[in-house]
């Protein structure tokens, strides 16, 4: 299984059990991604209409949106290619947000210590691996996000990630306040200041756990796909016509400069559309090489990194093409409890929508029988819908 396809979107499933699992039961789906030892006892993949409605008479407030509307800038944002909104979460909301990422990361690190034999496999769409993670790996993805070796599906790694029974990869779809936190509406109405479009979709969600001892992550940015990558610098007008994606990152713990595991952004840098060259180990390597003699393309003001400091219940909104890289975590720091919601607009060009980069399968196929509350059905119609996204069946293509 391809890590970033979107199934419902192939015109034709050519592997058999691939084609079995999208045709067989959506419920059957949905309990082999919540194998037994993961103890699953409310898990959204599962709900009923009455959950559902449940979820939503219980709603309250995430986020002080007049704190959010009084710090937002929506053409400084589009200028500068992100925004910094600071203590915007509400109290409740702060303390529900950590331990939802740690309920998240607790099923995460079951998972990778569990007897994968235990899993139904071929209710996943592929044969039992004939490889384990080795004792190592395991150890170093403890506690932790994106630290499981996946370069291929020889261990059943990115089969795992693709239908979120690793709880890392969509974990709203497995912590109740998550999948309320990614349909709430103050998230919903976030996005579309940030996208300056009142037609949003669903990307990907993950954890981004950072616990002592992280060691950082390279400079990069993310493709957004149609053509609208490598492709050179955008002017504004350009640039807010594009399927652009939205990164919000959400800090309910904030964090501080230094080795905090905090974000390092450069501001402008998403003008450029350059995912394929910004790549870089360090920050003297950022600084000597990519960085050398850019400025702003609207400002003329030299790029630079910007080593942020956040207050708790702060969230970062980040657009895709921003060149940005995590600071490591020092030993003696506490765990950085973190998550992303990731969203998306159509292009106004063609009226197409990119599909998203990870909606789990079975979330698609009940999006596209009619299983889910109609605002998330609507955000996840582009994992389904082939007319919507131009015939396109990955997100990164052009």
């Amino acid at each position: 299984m391809k890590r970033e396809t979107a199934l419902l979107l192939q015109p034709e499933i050519e592997d058999p059990q691939l084609a079995d699992m999208v045709e067989g039961s959506i419920d059957n789906l949905a309990l082999a991604t919540r194998p037994p030892f993961l103890n699953s006892t409310d898990t959204p993949v599962t709900w009923g209409p009455e959950d559902w409605e449940a979820m939503e008479a219980a709603r309250a407030d995430i986020f002080n949106f007049s704190a959010i509307e009084s710090q937002f800038d929506p053409e400084r944002f589009l200028s500068e290619g992100y925004a910094v909104l600071e203590g915007v979460m509400t109290d409740r909301a702060r303390e529900v947000w950590v331990k939802a990422a740690k309920a998240g990361q607790h099923i995460n690190d079951t998972l990778l210590q569990s007897d994968w034999r235990q899993i139904d496999w071929r209710a996943l769409g592929r044969t039992p691996p004939d490889k384990s993670l080795t004792a190592i790996e395991i150890e170093n993805a403890i506690e932790g996000s994106q630290q499981v070796p996946q370069v291929d599906d020889e261990t059943g790694v990115i089969t795992l990630r693709v239908h979120s029974v690793f709880a890392e990869y969509f974990p709203a779809g497995h912590v109740p306040f998550l999948i309320d936190v990614l349909t709430h509406p103050q998230m919903l109405q976030l996005q579309r200041m940030c996208l300056g479009s009142d037609t949003i979709y669903f990307d990907h969600n993950q954890l981004l756990t950072r616990p002592g001892g992280y060691p950082g992550s390279s400079w990069h940015s993310h493709p957004i796909g149609a053509g609208r990558d490598n492709c050179g610098v955008a002017d504004l007008t350009e640039y807010r016509a594009q399927p652009n994606t939205n990164l919000t990152i959400c800090y309910p713990e904030g964090f501080e400069t230094g080795k905090d595991g905090g974000l390092k952004i450069v501001k402008g840098s998403h003008l450029f559309r350059d995912p394929a060259n910004c790549r870089f180990t360090t920050d003297d390597e950022m600084e000597q090489q990519w960085l050398v003699n850019r400025v702003h393309p609207v400002t003329g003001v030299p790029l630079r990194i910007e080593r942020l400091s956040l207050p708790p219940g702060s969230i970062v909104c980040c657009l895709s093409h921003a060149v940005h890289g995590v600071a490591p975590k020092a030993a003696e720091r506490k765990t950085r409890w973190c998550t992303l919601f990731c969203y998306k607009k159509q292009d106004d060009l063609t009226g197409f929508v990119q599909p998203p980069r990870a909606v789990p399968p079975v979330w698609a196929l009940k999006a596209k029988q009619g299983e889910l509350p109609d605002i998330l059905q609507k955000l996840l119609r582009h994992s389904f819908d082939r007319k919507l996204t131009g015939g396109r069946t990955e997100h990164d293509e052009t």
